[in-house]
């Protein structure tokens, strides 16, 4: 059983879809695999130190899909330095994730993670 956290992000998905990977101010990362059943792919907008944009699309389980978009909720608005310390635990938290579900966590911050540092490499700068 879900939490209602989870079922809202799954009834009603916010922040779904993708961005030009070509972009200058794009940055896209992914992580997890089909063979583990969850694939995250996560892309940010930046303008000057902030995230202005973030969407994602993900396949996996209700779990997955919740914690991709409430990731992508969070990135909206954050600095590079914020966005850097998004923490597993955090999701598994607000989400009240099952103990055999905590792993999409872990996937979708490593995307989120590598948008962030795609997105900085591309604009030469470390915030």
């Amino acid at each position: 059983m879900y939490s209602t956290a989870v079922l809202e992000r799954v009834r009603n998905p916010q922040r779904v879809g993708a961005m030009p990977d070509e972009a200058a101010d794009v940055g896209a990362g992914e992580a997890g695999n089909l063979d583990r059943g969850t694939v995250a792919r996560i892309w940010v907008r930046v303008d000057g130190p902030r995230i202005v944009e973030a969407r994602f699309k993900v396949f996996g389980c209700s779990a997955a899909i919740a914690a991709a978009a409430l990731v992508a909720e969070w990135l909206e608005g954050a600095t590079f330095a914020a966005a850097r310390a998004l923490s597993p635990a955090d999701i598994v938290d607000r989400l009240a994730l099952p103990a055999e579900r905590a792993h999409v966590a872990d996937i979708v911050v490593e995307a989120a993670q590598r948008a962030v540092a795609h997105a900085s490499e591309k604009a030469g700068r470390q915030r």
